[in-house]
């Protein structure tokens, strides 16, 4: 089958999940052609293979290469283990429904890794004004969801790797008072606080819910999209004060997360929360927590930090990742 024939893409979050047909012109051709994209709400659906039936419709798979399937978690054969999602995953079922036999499994987070090699400026927002123009070096990605995912992109001789991580499963460490007191709510309720525990949609519940009992007030609000949506019309004053120190946390993990990869060439800010509360987030302390790192501070002032608002970088990532890949001997080998 020619290079150019289309991939299936599958961006799989716990809420939603994206697919996407998507081709290049040649071998190496950048950007990728998005023939056919769609986003569904996982609710609505009992499997993956649920959702390729209606995405494909009656296409022919004969024509189509091969599939990659970016998702949150781990696959242990040919299963997914992921905690988010309501139902199983299964590459082999995947297989006998596409009837193809090169399909790949890869982090969602690699993935959105990936698919910065894939973006323009009209794809993001900056948020580091002071930064000059990135270096060489590692590109660190990071964004709250369902999750916290997180990964990094380095250069090297055979061209670039996105590298898995799970910053977001890191000890959490309270930089204030006030956070030391919301560690302790979270190490009393979970056994062990985690970054995650804080920056993610349940992670923003934990935080309204953490100021309540610490301030001694009644909770009125009971998720995160009704704390989100409420902190950035302004309508509640605990909303917003729990987004604003999202917000902050956020920003001291990224600095942590770019200064442990050393992360020259960028910082992107990910994940489905984000672009939301994008004016919440540029107007919020984000980056003076980020820099806040003592005699680090010209180091994370020089990293240029970016809001990703490309909805559909994952399904690029994963595509691109998966057509790179076939020319390398570790795709030909197996």
């Amino acid at each position: 089958m020619a290079d150019t024939a289309p991939v299936i893409a599958a961006d799989i979050g716990g809420t939603h999940s994206r697919l996407s047909l998507i081709s290049r012109s040649d071998r190496t051709a950048r950007p990728l052609s998005v023939c056919k994209y769609h986003k569904f709400r996982n609710a609505d659906f009992d499997g993956l293979t649920s959702i390729l039936d209606t995405f494909l419709g009656d296409m022919d798979c004969s024509q189509i290469r091969g599939a990659a399937i970016a998702s949150a978690g781990y696959f242990m054969g040919d299963d997914l283990i992921a905690g988010n999602l309501p139902w199983r995953v299964s590459l082999a079922d995947i297989r006998q429904r596409l009837g193809l036999n090169e399909i790949c499994a890869i982090n969602d987070f690699v993935a959105v890794a990936y698919g910065t090699l894939y973006l323009n400026p009209a794809d993001v927002v900056v948020m580091n004004r002071r930064a000059v123009r990135p270096e060489q070096g590692a590109v660190a990605v990071l964004g709250p969801g369902t999750g916290l995912g997180a990964s990094v992109l380095l250069q090297g001789h055979a061209g670039p790797v996105a590298l898995n991580t799970e910053a977001g499963q890191a000890g959490l460490s309270p930089e204030t008072d006030l956070e030391l007191e919301i560690f302790k709510y979270l190490r009393a309720k979970y056994g062990f606080a985690n970054v995650e525990h804080v920056l993610s949609g349940p992670g923003l519940l934990n935080l309204y819910n953490a100021l309540a009992e610490i301030n001694d007030r009644t909770v009125t609000l009971n998720s995160p999209e009704a704390i989100s949506e409420a902190a950035v019309a302004g309508t509640d004053k605990p909303a917003v004060e729990a987004l604003s120190l999202f917000c902050e946390m956020l920003g001291s993990a990224s600095g942590n997360f770019a200064l442990s990869y050393g992360a020259r060439g960028g910082l992107y800010l990910a994940g489905g929360i984000l672009p939301k509360i994008r004016n919440f987030l540029i107007e919020s302390r984000f980056m003076d927590r980020f820099t806040a790192k003592g005699d680090m501070r010209p180091f994370l002032e020089a990293i240029p930090v970016n809001l990703i608002e490309h909805g559909q970088l994952g399904v690029i990532g994963a595509a691109g990742w998966y057509m790179d890949s076939l020319s390398t001997s570790y795709a030909n080998g197996r």
